[in-house]
């Protein structure tokens, strides 16, 4: 009786992108495979049935420490194949020498091509892009190592929504009345020479608006702010939930509590729950161009909940503007698509007819073209083929 093929999963930590699918993919490949996680940093930690996870504490970028642990892991393990789930951890796995054969996950459009990435791209077995268009890892890649999977939502169990008041009374959040009348912005449109701009009585349900993404700069979370702060300016009665961890949480909390909305703007910081809070948003913000923390729309996606992202790869590949969600045109410069984000937000949360065809539309968008299970089929079939070849 021969034993199972053994897989080591390595991820740079769960707050990453790919955190939750490693997640659902490792569970539901145990009862087949003898799975391990190995997790390079990140002190959370994250409980997988029948699967072990070990976490390394990984410091820096290039940490002799966490090398050596992954050796370690290795010869303890000896895995049949070693699969990747970002940069960081194919660096590290691919370094190694051994029998194992790796698989290294490529979201982002864009890598370098300098020679460690090529030493890299050499000792790796399979490349695993999201579409046929993507870049290449570089360019001495053979195509016959690269393997389409189109990415998929991770399942999630949607609760029926329950009322914005009894959510904010959980999270242990006051409900705050508007500071004044609400200026309606486009009913009626606003036309300077009519001066039909006149304010409304305020909502009284307030929108809940969500971000999940990790709190560093580079994913425009400052930006956000600055949309919830023009929210306030006009008297909307919102809540916006800002899910996610990082290195510039202090940063981020400064501009927060400077530009005065702590009573609005609520950071929750990595929750592994967060699945099960975005049913209850009214809209999901996501203003991030990086493709590894793309995963986030499909979530909001298959849970109902209509998205306003900025343009990139992957929202135009995800979402249909006007349909499934809103597209920011990424185009001019910070200032146009900060103001254009205020307006599709207010357009989505004014029109509430609007926002239940999106709901229905981006269910079954996600149902029928990014299935979490065909993803899980088509990779496990890669491993059979890669452990077929080392027997």
């Amino acid at each position: 009786m021969t034993s199972s093929p053994k897989i080591l999963h390595i991820i740079s930590s769960w707050e990453s992108g790919a955190g939750d699918e490693l997640a659902e993919f490792a569970a539901r490949l145990a009862p087949e495979f003898a799975c391990e996680v190995c997790v390079l940093s990140g002190t959370t930690r994250r409980e997988i049935p029948h699967v072990p996870t070990t976490s390394l504490g990984l410091r820096w970028t290039c940490d002799i420490s966490t090398y050596l642990g992954v050796g370690r892991i290795l010869r303890r393990l000896r895995p049949d194949v070693v699969h990747t789930w970002d940069t960081t951890a194919h660096a590290y796995a691919a370094l190694h020498f051994g029998s194992q054969r790796v698989i290294a996950e490529k979201r982002e459009t864009e890598t370098s091509c300098g020679l460690l990435q090529k030493y890299l791209d050499r000792r790796t077995h399979r490349f695993v892009i999201p579409r046929t268009n993507n870049a290449l890892p570089s360019n001495a890649i053979p195509v016959a190592k690269t393997v389409v999977i189109p990415p998929a939502a991770v399942p999630v169990a949607c609760a029926k929504p329950i009322p914005a008041e009894e959510l904010l009374e959980k999270l242990g959040f006051p409900s705050v009345a508007p500071s004044g009348d609400y200026y309606p912005v486009f009913q009626p449109q606003y036309e300077p020479a009519r001066l039909n701009y006149k304010s409304v009585p305020p909502h009284q349900t307030p929108f809940l608006i969500g971000v999940i993404l990790p709190l560093e700069l580079e994913h425009r979370i400052l930006d956000a702010l600055w949309v919830f702060e023009t929210l306030n300016y006009v008297h909307l009665n919102y809540h916006a939930f800002i899910i996610g961890d990082g290195k510039d949480r202090e940063t981020c909390l400064r501009y927060r509590d400077r530009w005065k909305q702590f009573s609005r703007v609520h950071f929750l910081g990595f929750r592994q729950d967060a699945h099960r809070l975005l049913p209850h948003f009214d809209a999901l913000l996501h203003l991030s161009s990086s493709a590894e923390h793309s995963g986030a729309i499909l979530s909001a996606m298959s849970c109902g909940v209509p998205v306003v992202a900025l343009e990139t790869p992957e929202s135009r590949e995800y979402i249909v503007d006007g349909t499934t969600g809103s597209i920011i045109p990424a185009e001019g410069d910070f200032r146009f698509y900060r103001r254009t984000a205020v307006k599709r937000l207010l357009y989505l949360l004014e029109n509430e007819e609007l926002r239940q065809s999106m709901q229905t539309a981006a269910r079954d968008r996600v149902a029928s073209e990014f299935n979490f299970d065909t993803a899980v089929q088509r990779r496990t079939e890669v491993y059979r083929k890669l452990c077929g070849t080392m027997s």
